[in-house]
């Protein structure tokens, strides 16, 4: 049967075309080497990033528990989950400029509803009620569209809570990404280390593992008193006179005046307690000046936790030409996943970890949370693999050929279909059995776009409709 076509409709076909396009690949030289001679396996190129899973050392497991005390155990483990819930749903303090654009909105719809031109038929004491209502309208409306943030405090009982729900899952998170700082930089040393909103104390278990020897105080702030002293009975074991096996730990509610500086700054699950921008951005430039070394910004894996990072990032960043990015950007420009108005995609990563396990608990060996972080350097870029791009979410892999998904060194969101064929055995190897927050140790060339032999035009098109 024939379809006729007239001018508008013809006028909607959209021109199509067929493209194909390669990406120029260069792999390192060294794994290059190392896969050919297999000194190398494909799963431990330089770019896998590890831990994959992580459980807490059977000691300050123990330890968790042990603080619970007569705190009845279904009740610790339900109040958890309630913090866990609530926090990983939580936004930051809405700015001036947002509370303004939702009440113009909202002006703008109750004018609609309650149209001005209405107060030249009423009464005064009509126009004031009617003007009272109106008011109460917008107000209820704004209260609804507007986050009502609030700090949260922490007393004796609510530390032990965050202490048995969380600790696990903030101390997978400071493994991982403490451990690849480690693994970034061998040379990296840190003799003194400093935690704003230290909470229990998670960054500090993980960097006393990773660097015992080498630290010789650890500078722990948080404005709960109740916080820092659950903290501190970890460390003695849950035993109140036990010795802390750590060396020169101290304990403060608030920001040192003094100017003293620190190897590594950590600011982790702290930015959603700020009441604003400006606080946010007064913390951060005074963690910068103690900062000789690295800092680190962890948050949860939310859009709204992603854009707190990124937003801290790119301030410090503007504020000292000498910072840079370590990870996971491998560039220090914009985020290009947050560029994006219009994707509501967080820039996060996955980490895998068993859950503390109270009484009866019947949590599964294996949960995965998702956090994003940014990890600041101080001073000169020395690191040659930084331009590596990241793997920002699951590698697919199929048959002949695997789909990485990165952020590159120039900046870009860009979609890489390795095979053997095309960028060679080494390539293929590695991209293949790389994961979501890998890197690849390889460079990227720009796609090169090449028309194919085939182009759906115009007049193809009608002549398939007819």
């Amino acid at each position: 049967m024939l379809l006729s076509l007239n001018c508008s409709t013809r006028n909607l076909v959209p021109r199509l075309h067929r493209f194909t396009s390669k990406i120029a690949v260069d792999v390192e030289p060294a794994v290059v080497s190392g896969l050919e001679q297999a000194t190398i396996k494909p799963r431990k190129h330089p770019g896998v990033v590890k831990p994959n899973h992580v459980e807490l050392p059977k000691q300050l497991s123990d330890t968790l528990k042990r603080i619970v005390g007569d705190h009845p155990v279904k009740k610790v483990i339900h109040d958890g989950q309630q913090l866990n819930s609530y926090l990983k749903s939580r936004h930051p303090p809405p700015s001036p400029e947002e509370i303004e654009n939702k009440k113009r909105t909202i002006i703008d719809e109750v004018n609609a509803k309650m149209p001005l031109e209405r107060l030249g038929t009423l009464s005064e004491e009509e126009v004031t009620r009617w003007k009272r209502k109106r008011e109460l309208e917008i107000n209820k409306r704004l209260a609804q569209r507007i986050y009502a943030w609030r700090r949260i405090e922490y007393g004796t009982y609510e530390a032990i809570v965050y202490a048995v729900a969380r600790g696990a899952q903030e101390y997978a998170v400071m493994k991982r990404v403490l451990t690849e700082l480690a693994q970034r930089d061998e040379q990296f040393c840190p003799r003194s280390f400093f935690d704003f909103g230290s909470g229990v104390g998670t960054a500090m278990w993980v960097a006393s593992e990773l660097w015992r020897d080498q630290i010789f105080e650890y500078y722990n702030v948080d404005r709960s008193r109740e916080m820092n002293e659950i903290s501190e009975l970890i460390l003695r074991d849950g035993h109140e006179n036990k010795q802390i096996p750590l060396r020169n730990v101290y304990y403060r509610q608030f920001l040192p005046a003094i100017e003293t500086k620190y190897d590594l700054v950590i600011i982790s699950h702290t930015l959603f307690e700020m009441a604003d921008q400006e606080q946010r951005q007064e913390v951060l430039l005074n963690l910068w000046r103690k900062c000789d070394g690295y800092m680190v910004i962890a948050e949860e894996g939310t859009r709204r936790g992603s854009e707190l990072v990124n937003e801290a990032r790119r301030f410090l960043l503007e504020q000292d030409d000498e910072g840079h990015t370590l990870a996971p950007c491998p560039h220090d420009v914009a985020c290009p996943r947050l560029k994006d108005l219009a994707d509501r995609t967080p820039c996060n990563f996955p980490i895998s970890y068993a859950p503390l396990r109270l009484g009866s608990d019947s949590n599964a060996d294996r949960h995965t949370s998702l956090y994003s972080y940014a990890i600041l350097k101080k001073g000169p870029q020395s690191d040659s693999s930084r331009s590596w791009p990241r793997i920002v979410r699951p590698t697919l892999v199929r048959s002949k050929h695997a789909i990485c998904r990165v952020c590159t060194g120039e900046g870009n969101l860009q979609e890489v279909i390795f095979t053997k064929s095309k960028h060679g055995k080494s390539a293929y190897s590695c991209a293949k059995v790389s994961r979501w927050g890998d890197r690849l140790p390889m460079s990227l060339g720009q796609p090169q776009v090449k028309p194919g032999s085939t182009e759906l035009t115009l007049a193809t098109e009608q002549a398939d409709l007819a």
